[in-house]
């Protein structure tokens, strides 16, 4: 671990058993979110994005026993912070994947989130795309 600098050095950074504190701060446990500070959004636990079931599917491949809320201390967040180069080598360690997926991830996960804006910003635009998904489901 030292390889990724003192980020990384934390005691218990890999302690993933029921009530460390690596997997409190991972889950939100250690947080006390102000509602009015920081950007806050308490729709961040459940939100469903591209990059959150990517994290997902990466922690359950790579054998995680962290719960899949875990996810929820990345994305979204990743749409409004941006993700750090610490935060993507922690992420790199937890699902056993490397810098590139996960960058590539986090990248996809933007794309959709353009998406999504510029339907929000043209109503026209997202009556043009839910004809296009009734027209696909037809099929």
């Amino acid at each position: 671990m030292a390889a990724f600098g003192s980020a990384f050095d934390a005691p218990e950074h890999d302690d993933h058993t029921e009530g460390s504190l690596f997997r409190q701060w991972l889950v939100g446990d250690l947080d006390d979110p102000d509602p009015e500070s920081e950007d806050y959004d308490p729709a961040w636990s459940t939100q469903d994005t591209p990059f959150r079931r990517w994290l997902v599917d990466r922690l359950a491949a790579a054998g995680s026993t962290l719960p899949a809320e875990a996810a929820s201390s990345f994305a979204p967040a990743n749409r409004y912070h941006g993700l750090s180069d610490s935060h993507a080598q922690l992420i790199v360690i937890l699902t056993d994947t490397d810098v590139d997926q996960v960058r590539t991830a986090h990248k996809a996960d933007l794309e959709d989130w353009a998406r999504e804006q510029e339907l929000r910003d043209h109503p026209d635009l997202a009556a043009l795309d839910a004809d296009l998904d009734r027209i696909r489901d037809r099929s």
